[in-house]
Formats: C-alpha cells, sequence, structure tokens
C-alpha cells in the first residue's frame, strides 16, 4: 500500500517539471534525458513546496488530492504547451548526441560503476526507509515543523522565543531557528500526506531522490562538457559514494544535502552556459541558484560566490580579474560601513564577532585531509586548482569562470570558520562538514573538467570555449 502511494507522490513531485525542463533542453542534447530527470528531481521536489505555499496561501488544506489537482495542472499544460514554446537553442554537430564506439573494456568499466550505484540505492533505500528519525536537525528543528505543518494541513508562523511568550494565541509556534527557510519540512509533510498518515522513515524519501539527483545531473552535466561516458560513469560513482554524503541519506533529516545538489546543478549549468551561452543553461542556473535560498541561509552565500565567474564570462579573463577585484573591494567597504544589527542572510556583524580564530585551524586541517569523510577528493581538487595555474595557457580560457566560483565558495566557507564566532562549530566538528558537504560535489565536478582536459584523449571531443 505505501509503494503505491510513494510511487504517486514521485509522479506528482517529477513529471510536472520534467514535461517542462523537455520542452527547455534542446532535441540530440548529450544525455537529454538523464539530465532533464535530473534537474527535474531537484526543481520538482522545489516545486511541490512552493504548490504547499500557495494552497496555504489560499486557504486550502494540504491533502493528496489539493497537491495532485495543482500538480496535475502544471502538467497538463505543459502537455498542451505549443512545441514552438520548445528552446530555439541551436544544437550544433560538434554538441549531438555522439555515438561512442565503446571497447569492451569500457562497457565493463561503466557496467561496473552502474552495478556499484545500483547497490549503493539499494542500500541507502533500506536505510531511509526503515531507519527512524535520527539527525539531530531533523529531530530538534526540521521535522518538528513538518509535523506541525501536517497536522494543521497548513504552514504555521513561527516566530523568536520571546515574541512566542508574549503572545496568547495558538495560531503562532517557535523552534530554535524560527527565521530558517521552510522548505525541508514542507518537503517531510508533503511525502506523509501523500502516506495518508505520519511515517517517521518514509517521509525520508526526499533524501534518496536528491542523492540519485546529484549522480543523473553529474554525468549528464559532465557529458555536455565533452567528456567521455567512462569518465563521466566513473566521477558519478566516486560522487555518489563519499562517505559523508552517504551519511546524510542513511540519516536522513538535514537540509544540507539538498543544498549541495543545488548548488552542484548551479556549477555544471553554470560551466555549460559559459563555453556555449545556451539559454537553457542559464535558465536551469537561474532557478537552481536561486533554488539555494529556499533551503538554507548559506544558499546566499552560494548564490553570492556564482558573481565572480558571471563577470568573467561577460567580461573577459582580463578585464574580469579587475572587475572581480573592485566587486570585492566595494563588499568589503560596505561591510566595513554597514551597522552592526543589519542582518543579512539570517546573521549580523554584531552576531558575527568577526576577528581571527586560529582555533579553527587544526579543526578543518583534520576534516579535510586526515579525516575519511571525502576520500581523496580533497587531495584531487587541491591538485586540480594548482593544475590549472601550471596549465593557466591552456586551461584558463574555458576553467577559469568555474574555477572562481569554487574558490570564492571556500573562501566564504573558510572565513566562516576562521574569523566569526561559528568558528566554535570547526573546534567542536559540529558543522564544518555539513556546510562543506554544500560544496563538495561541485568540487568534484570542477576536478573532474580539470583532469578531462588534461587527458589527450579528451580534448580531441571536447569542445572549445567561445571567445
Amino acid at each position: 500500500m505505501y509503494g503505491l502511494q510513494l510511487l504517486l507522490a514521485l509522479a506528482l513531485t517529477f513529471f510536472p517539471m520534467w514535461v517542462w525542463l523537455d520542452r527547455l533542453v534542446p532535441v540530440g542534447t548529450q544525455s537529454r534525458y538523464l539530465l532533464v530527470s535530473g534537474y527535474a528531481l531537484l526543481l520538482g521536489m522545489i516545486g511541490v513546496t512552493l504548490m504547499m505555499r500557495l494552497l496555504s496561501f489560499l486557504g486550502i488544506p494540504f491533502s493528496l488530492t489539493s497537491i495532485a489537482s495543482v500538480a496535475s495542472f502544471i502538467f497538463l499544460s505543459g502537455i498542451i504547451a505549443p512545441r514552438k514554446w520548445r528552446t530555439s537553442d541551436v544544437v550544433t554537430l560538434s554538441d549531438r548526441c555522439i555515438s561512442e564506439q565503446l571497447t569492451w573494456a569500457q562497457r565493463i568499466l561503466i557496467g561496473i560503476c552502474l552495478a556499484l550505484i545500483f547497490s549503493r540505492l539499494i542500500a541507502l533505500g533500506i536505510e531511509v526507509g526503515t531507519r527512524p528519525q535520527f539527525s539531530w536537525d531533523g529531530k530538534q528543528h526540521w521535522t518538528k515543523q513538518a509535523k506541525v505543518f501536517f497536522e494543521l494541513g497548513k504552514v504555521a508562523t513561527y516566530v523568536p522565543l520571546d515574541q512566542w511568550l508574549a503572545l496568547s494565541t495558538q495560531d503562532v509556534y517557535t523552534n530554535m531557528h524560527p527565521d530558517y527557510p521552510i522548505t525541508t519540512p514542507l518537503l517531510q509533510a508533503w511525502t506523509n500526506v501523500a502516506l495518508g498518515e505520519w511515517h517517521d522513515s518514509l517521509m525520508n524519501l526526499p533524501w534518496l531522490m536528491t542523492w540519485i539527483s546529484i549522480g543523473l545531473i553529474f554525468y549528464a552535466q559532465a557529458r555536455n562538457a565533452g567528456i567521455d561516458s567512462v569518465i563521466s560513469a566513473a566521477g558519478a560513482y566516486v560522487v555518489l559514494s563519499l562517505p559523508f554524503l552517504n551519511t546524510h541519506v542513511a540519516l536522513a533529516g538535514y537540509a544540507d544535502l539538498l543544498l549541495a545538489l543545488c548548488f552542484l546543478a548551479s556549477v555544471c549549468a553554470f560551466y555549460n552556459w559559459s563555453q556555449r551561452r545556451q539559454y537553457w543553461q542559464a535558465t536551469l542556473l537561474l532557478l537552481c541558484s536561486f533554488s539555494g535560498l529556499l533551503i538554507k541561509n548559506e544558499g546566499f552565500f552560494w548564490l553570492l560566490a556564482l558573481l565572480p565567474g558571471v563577470i568573467l564570462v561577460i567580461c573577459g579573463i582580463r578585464f574580469g580579474i579587475w572587475a572581480v577585484a573592485a566587486a570585492a573591494l566595494a563588499l568589503f567597504i560596505a561591510v566595513a560601513l554597514m551597522p552592526d544589527l543589519w542582518v543579512i542572510a539570517g546573521h549580523s556583524l554584531e552576531e558575527l564577532s568577526l576577528r581571527y580564530r586560529p582555533a579553527g585551524l587544526s579543526a578543518l586541517y583534520h576534516s579535510f585531509l586526515l579525516h575519511d569523510n571525502w576520500h581523496f577528493l580533497t587531495y584531487l581538487f587541491i591538485a586540480a586548482l594548482f593544475l590549472l595555474l601550471w596549465h593557466s595557457r591552456r586551461l584558463s580560457p574555458s576553467l577559469a569562470p568555474v574555477a572562481s566560483v569554487l574558490v570564492s565558495a571556500f573562501a566564504l566557507y573558510f572565513f566562516l570558520y576562521l574569523f566569526t564566532r561559528y568558528s566554535f562549530g570547526a573546534v567542536r566538528f559540529s558543522s564544518l562538514n555539513r556546510v562543506a558537504l554544500q560544496l563538495m560535489p561541485a568540487a568534484a565536478f570542477f576536478t573532474l573538467l580539470v583532469y578531462a582536459k588534461l587527458l589527450p584523449d579528451a580534448q580531441k571531443n571536447h569542445n572549445e570555449p567561445n571567445d
């Protein structure tokens, strides 16, 4: 019984966005169906929570019928939309799907990667389907809100503790972070609405969907970047086998994995847009980067990290470096002049208490380079940055913009744990890995780009960037 309801919930989440993305992505795109499916899972999960917000605003209680009605309307609108709405991007001969002549050894390698990914999917599916709510954030924050939304059948108002104590109405609630986005608890509430009852394990199905989406987007966008199928499949397996990423699926309940998916999807779309200026990639970039704002406050900073890359693409490398430096200086001056009580992305300068805190260095070193959170990804990412500098004349025209995005994101990450009061999250090993998870899949995609660019065989089929 639960199986049919979960399949219906998945269909109502996936297909309304899939049909519109099918209109957006040109026919002939590399790994087109995998790409559309991966982004449909991500944007579908965001979309269903927006449907629930709309229903709550209109005073319509959450139910399978009400949500299915909105989802069906969006799906049918996409079905009957004129075919001429399909993207006008021209898919050139070099961009079209090329039937690779794979050797038996290559086929075996791809088969091994698929078998390993499928076995991991089964294991994680068992974990998600049978393990009760476990994660700290889930029990202390997200799932509490999900329970309220589910029981009330609407979005409830959350206020700080002092305001909650001062109010006598029963329509106001409080928790540890009442200003946090509500996408994650709405996803948990939606799964339970589809089930028809509260289920402490099956409500975490979106975390398994997120894991699948990471693999689909990583592989499909790597293929669109000109990387062959064997290397793309191996790269997808590497990402999907990262220990800390798998932990966040098995112990579902944290919002960081979904934000990691948003940032990965944004970086992938950004790189391929920077090469060919395809407007459908730019559309995916905008949708995914702004979706991060709906998940956690950190989404604002990862959106900000995309700006240096956009500047380099628009202005060119030489002039763009000066433009980025000027923008960074302007940002520094703005922060210096900003009143301490102003709040940006949920934080004020007074709360951050800016000063250097060297105690976080040891924790960051252990987390990235000694603990087995990321296998060898940290070492490979650092090596990729050095290779980019060493071969700058050859690689910079195409990889400098996406490199600036990753460098900016990690600069903000290290600033958080070395120069703000949140350094205790590093010293105690309580949050630094969760926030790093938001960046590491995108770092893996950049690393794969560097190594694929340096492979002689890959250069023959790799499309050169537009000047």
